[in-house]
């Protein structure tokens, strides 16, 4: 029993200690801490040689990018001056054949989908109704001045009436100027 053979002994007749819950986790702590220091102490050399690797990794990255930019501006470049004229032709090509039929097809659409103007209302009749009533106001004033100069300022007024004899015959063509062929 001396030896140390990595068995635990217990004797069944010692009482059970009540174990609290804060020894418990303190227990487990301290063991993930040995376990995490034994890791760390391994970690330290494989970090130590990474260092080096890392900041060369860096420098080798940059080296590249740059090497990189030299070696595709100018392809970049020559893309772009064969691309403007491409693009400038090709502009040019839509606005002269394209653009036309596509403005007149608008257009088009636009005249056949409009609402039909309403044309004004004539205003003739209007106008030729008040011409009508102006000129027989002015009749019936001229006459009503004429009635009352006929009448010498008495206020009496003497109306006269004519009898028009029809003629059966026509009037004569020659009266006018026409000579009329028969």
């Amino acid at each position: 029993m001396g030896e140390n053979t990595g068995e635990v002994t217990l004797s069944l007749s010692a009482r059970k200690q009540s174990v609290s819950m804060n020894d418990l986790l303190r227990y487990r702590a301290a063991q993930a801490g040995s376990q995490v220091g034994a890791l760390a102490g391994k970690a330290v050399p494989f970090a130590q040689q990474a260092m080096p690797l890392a900041q060369t990794a860096g420098t080798t990255v940059r080296q590249g990018a740059g090497t990189a930019v030299s070696r595709t501006t100018p392809v970049v470049e020559a893309a772009r001056s064969w691309a403007a004229p491409q693009l400038e032709q090709s502009a040019h090509a839509i606005s002269e054949t394209i653009a036309p039929m596509i403005s007149n097809a608008l257009i088009t659409a636009a005249h056949k989908i409009e609402v039909p103007k309403q044309k004004p209302k004539s205003n003739r009749a209007l106008v030729a109704g008040a011409m009508v009533l102006t000129a027989a106001a002015g009749a019936a004033t001229a006459a009503a001045v004429r009635m009352r100069r006929n009448s010498g300022g008495t206020g009496a007024v003497t109306v006269t009436t004519e009898q028009v004899q029809v003629e059966t015959e026509p009037p004569d063509p020659d009266m006018d100027g026409r000579s009329r062929i028969v």
